[in-house]
Formats: structure tokens, C-alpha cells, sequence
């Protein structure tokens, strides 16, 4: 009526598998970001892991959803490292930078299943790694008894504009230490990864809290 073309129905409609909720922060894939790293020349060797230096690309975004409004936004970067953003409904509940320690591919399924259902390493209440002893962090009233690990699924996009890639399961938990020579915590994520019928993984990732003063997005 206006004289414009009618929109092409099809074209109007977005892609099935295209990301169905909004990032936060400004994050995106296909994005940048930088992380500050003066705490590390205040006590250079007391963290594990060190985040990356320079600006980050973000070639891949991971979304759990943990139910009741909570969710995980993971921005995977260009150098074995991730962001990852907690969130409530709209709220940014916490910021996390992780980087990628120690990746182990168990040779054989039941490898993979005795490591979820027995190892010290994904549920003790202590832990040895990396030459340093880490507590669980859990609200869990187990005491000094192994727990089972916590499980969530991960849906993965990548492309531009974003569209869903893969999805894995994770069988999780996060153990932490503190640092005092820069009075602050530094936490490790144990992670048994399945993938596929015959695609298994246990990845140990490093990280520590940040906020957003401590990032720069682009």
C-alpha cells in the first residue's frame, strides 16, 4: 500500500538452529576480547595458568542452560582459553577466565565411565594437580566423601551469524586454592567430556573470578 516490495517470507524467518536468546555483556562470536594482566608481573609464576595476552578472537559460543533462570555462557577463544559469564534472567551473576591445562582422551569407553564414576579427581573433597592441593567447591553437606559429578549439556554455535554447530554432555566439578601471594582464588574446572557415540575427553581447565573492569570487548 506503501508502494514497498512485500518481504520474502522465507528470507524473513530466521535460521532453526540460530542462537534463541540474547548475549551478555556485548559478547558475540566474531568478536574480540582482551583480558588485564597486571597481576601477573605483581607475583609472576603464582598462578598456574595465565590468561592470554592481546586482543582474543571469539570463534565459537557454548550455552548451558542449568534451569530455574540459571545459565553458563562460555566464549571460547582463539588461544585455549575461555570466558565464561554466569548468568540469572538477565543478570550477570559472575565472570570467570579459564584457560585450557591438560587435556586427556580416555582409550576406551569404559575408561571414560570408570573415570566419571570413580576418580578423586571429579568429585574428592581434595585434590592433588599440578603441584598444588584444591578444595571442592560445592554446597553439598558430603563432607570429606566423594560426590557425583555434576551434569549439564552444552549446545555449541559458531559461524556468523551464529547458527548451532554440535553439543556435548559434561560431567563437572570445580575445585579451588587460593593464591596469597595476590589474595584471591584461583579455581580449576575438571570436565569429562562425551561428544559422540565414540568421542570422549577429560580436559583441566584453570581460571580465576573477574569482572568486567578486568575485560575489554570489541
Amino acid at each position: 500500500m506503501l508502494g514497498r516490495a512485500p518481504a520474502d517470507a522465507a528470507s524473513a524467518l530466521p535460521h532453526p538452529d540460530a542462537l534463541p536468546h540474547a548475549l551478555p555483556l556485548g559478547l558475540r562470536i566474531g568478536g574480540r576480547i582482551q583480558f588485564d594482566r597486571t597481576l601477573y608481573s605483581i607475583a609472576p609464576g603464582a598462578m598456574t595458568e595465565e590468561l592470554p595476552a592481546g586482543y582474543q578472537g571469539v570463534p565459537c559460543y557454548g550455552h548451558v542452560n542449568l534451569g530455574d533462570g540459571y545459565a553458563l555462557h562460555r566464549f571460547y577463544l582463539d588461544d585455549d582459553a575461555f570466558l565464561q559469564v554466569s548468568t540469572v534472567g538477565d543478570d550477570v551473576e559472575a565472570i570467570k577466565g579459564f584457560v585450557f591445562h591438560e587435556t586427556v582422551n580416555p582409550p576406551t569407553k569404559d575408561a571414560f565411565r570408570a573415570f566419571v564414576m570413580e576418580s578423586d579427581h571429579l568429585g574428592a573433597a581434595t585434590i592433588e594437580y599440578a603441584g598444588h592441593r584444591w578444595w571442592r567447591v560445592s554446597n553439598s553437606t558430603a563432607g570429606d566423601e566423594r560426590i557425583p559429578a555434576m551434569v549439564y549439556d552444552e549446545v555449541l554455535y559458531r559461524h556468523e551469524p551464529a547458527r548451532r554447530d554440535d553439543d556435548l554432555t559434561h560431567y563437572a566439578m570445580l575445585y579451588s586454592r587460593d593464591v596469597p601471594e595476590l589474595s584471591r582464588e584461583e579455581f580449576l574446572l575438571v570436565s569429562a567430556e562425551d561428544s559422540g557415540p565414540n568421542e570422549f575427553s577429560i580436559t583441566y581447565s584453570v581460571g580465576m573470578d573477574l569482572t568486567t573492569a578486568d575485560i575489554d570487548i570489541t
